[in-house]
């Protein structure tokens, strides 16, 4: 990698997912991190038709996380509510025991969703701002060719050099460049 800026883009479109691995793995093989690569398609590909690593996903933990503060949030709302107004009950508590469990509930549950779909958009990409700062995800002009059943390929974050040369790399594979 060469220290000029690191802002440009290569993309093209491609009939065969054998012509996307090739450049992929000449991409790979010349320096670039598979983060910088981007293939969007109109059906899932498999993990094995692409050597790009697996994104690992958080969104268990964060599920869990959310969970255990929604429960703990809620407990000490419950909680809280008994200690915040002291009426005269005989030395029993104004709020029951299995009124605080589902009130607990409620709260781990809420706290377990809400967790888990903002990770799931942090993760996707899709809250406002994050693909866009991270250079993935931006609107594409040869966007259309993915609705018309091929695949496209992106790298990002290229130096003026590198990005030359990969596209004189795919140019007798692809469909069309830009």
């Amino acid at each position: 990698m060469t220290a000029a800026p690191q802002d440009h883009l290569v993309e093209a479109a491609f009939e065969r997912v054998e012509d996307v691995r090739a450049v992929v793995e000449a991409a790979l093989e010349s320096g670039v991190a598979a983060s910088q690569i981007e293939v969007r398609s109109p059906a899932p590909l498999e993990e094995a038709e692409l050597p790009l690593p697996k994104p690992k996903s958080r969104v268990l933990l964060f599920a869990l996380a959310g969970a255990v503060l929604g429960g703990l949030t809620a407990f000490g709302l419950a909680a809280g509510t008994a200690l915040a107004y002291p009426l005269p009950t005989g030395g029993m508590s104004i709020v029951a025991g299995p009124p605080v469990g589902v009130v607990t509930y409620e709260g781990t549950a809420l706290g377990l969703i809400i967790m888990t779909v903002l990770r799931v958009l942090w993760e996707g990409g899709l809250l406002p701002g994050r693909a866009i700062r991270s250079g993935r995800g931006r609107a594409s002009e040869l966007d259309h060719h993915v609705a018309e059943g091929r695949l496209l390929l992106r790298i990002h974050g290229l130096s003026e050099n590198e990005a030359g040369q990969l596209r004189e790399l795919h140019r007798p594979r692809a469909f069309r460049l830009r």
